[in-house]
């Protein structure tokens, strides 16, 4: 009975957590993502592999952690939506468990694309806000995984980097 109990609070925790998102995205008071990571991809080498939208203390914040191929790292920046000043910068080495995120980026790279055009795309043939985008690579396709909320809240979807086409195997609801 308690597990269950737990379960349940954990699942409309989630959801009151994803509907107070979609309210404070939806006022429309904060810059798009892609404003942000345009601003990172010009000012930083490397490339954008994951965006993530979240509420931290009352705020939106978009977190970005952005591969650099050439130099081996990989570096996680937080930003306030609001004004999109830099709360914080992490930088690390690439390790062996990154190649899938790494072929992705490299696939992005070879294109010519940046993961805020994968997303203006993406924008234009989905509903909702995308509040997280990963690049990824399986079983051959370079991929950007993606969470849409709208107003029933969340789902995923992929999105094909090589060919700009959402993958209908990898939809999830």
């Amino acid at each position: 009975m308690a597990r269950w109990l737990i379960g349940l609070l954990l699942v409309s925790g989630s959801s009151f957590a994803g509907q107070g998102l979609y309210s404070m995205i939806s006022a429309g008071n904060y810059p798009l993502p892609t404003t942000t990571m345009l601003q990172l991809e010009s000012a930083h080498e490397g490339v954008i592999s994951e965006f993530e939208a979240e509420i931290e203390n009352g705020e939106l914040v978009y977190e970005f952690k952005m591969i650099d191929p050439q130099a081996k790292t990989i570096t996680e920046y937080e930003y306030r939506a609001i004004d999109g000043s830099l709360i914080e910068r992490e930088v690390g080495r690439l390790k062996k468990d990154d190649n899938d995120e790494l072929a992705g980026v490299l696939m992005l790279q070879q294109n010519g694309l940046s993961l805020s055009d994968m997303l203006t795309l993406v924008s234009q043939e989905s509903d909702g806000y995308i509040v997280k985008a990963e690049v990824d690579n399986d079983l051959g396709i370079s991929y950007i995984e993606l969470e849409i909320l709208d107003i029933d809240g969340k789902r995923k979807l992929a999105f094909d980097i090589e060919n700009k086409q959402l993958l209908p195997l990898l939809k999830w609801d």
